[in-house]
């Protein structure tokens, strides 16, 4: 764990000036009320509550004393680490049906290599020979079509507003969004409003691919005399 990591966190006890949480690894960590949310809070329950769990940014870390942040994540970054935080639970499910008895002295042996499951199917998926290494004769072929079965899609959407105001702006703005992918989408709202709708395996490289085509969009855009804007959709 390193200054300025995303961690989910379970809040153990609440105080008007401290909240005290559990983080991944067992140990407490603390949010000062400056660090639950921005100007004067009249209830810090509104925030944090016993039990709950809590995306936090790691903001300072001496000895044994950690000192985390809940406003400092964006809702971006909480929904990435929630969605792996969901996977996480997935794989920890699968692998204790599949493996039953055994399931913790194989965990035991992944975890020595691995920082938890889900890292060590993620790798499986371009090393098959990984499942060999680890896991008994007699799981391999179960284990295989459960790391193997497509994970469910995620989708990333983008509202854009464009505006090209030479004669041929329509032209123009059909050449900038022809886009020869099947995982894009993209909508006709209104005059200059368009929805673009990214289909994607897995949401972090799926933000990193739309980013890179918003670049490419915008490059289009200015290449042909448009204006271009593009806000996320929630």
């Amino acid at each position: 764990m390193n200054e300025g990591d995303l961690i989910l966190c379970k809040v153990k006890e609440v105080t008007n000036t401290i909240t005290f949480v559990e983080m991944p690894n067992g140990q407490e960590g603390t949010i000062i009320s400056s660090e639950i949310a921005a100007g004067r809070i009249k209830l810090m329950r509104q925030y944090v509550v016993p039990n709950k769990q809590i995306v936090c940014k790691v903001l300072r870390i001496d000895g044994n004393n950690v000192n985390l942040s809940l406003r400092r994540v964006t809702s971006k970054e909480k929904k990435e680490v929630m969605q792996k935080f969901k996977q996480i639970q997935a794989v920890n499910v699968a692998f204790k049906q599949i493996l039953q008895k055994g399931e913790e002295e194989i965990k035991e042996k992944i975890l020595k290599d691995f920082e938890n499951l889900l890292e060590f199917v993620t790798e499986v998926k371009t090393n098959q020979k990984l499942i060999q290494k680890y896991i008994p004769e007699e799981y391999q072929e179960a284990l295989e079509k459960i790391i193997n079965k497509k994970r469910k899609n995620e989708q990333l959407k983008q509202s854009i507003k464009i505006k090209c105001l030479e004669s041929d702006g329509i032209t123009r703005i059909k050449k900038i969004f022809d886009l020869k992918n099947e995982n894009i989408k993209v909508n006709y709202i209104s005059a200059g409003q368009l929805s673009l709708k990214l289909t994607v395996e897995d949401f972090k490289q799926g933000k990193k691919e739309m980013t890179d085509l918003l670049e490419e969009l915008e490059k289009r855009a200015k290449e042909n005399n448009c204006e271009f804007f593009a806000t996320e959709d929630k």
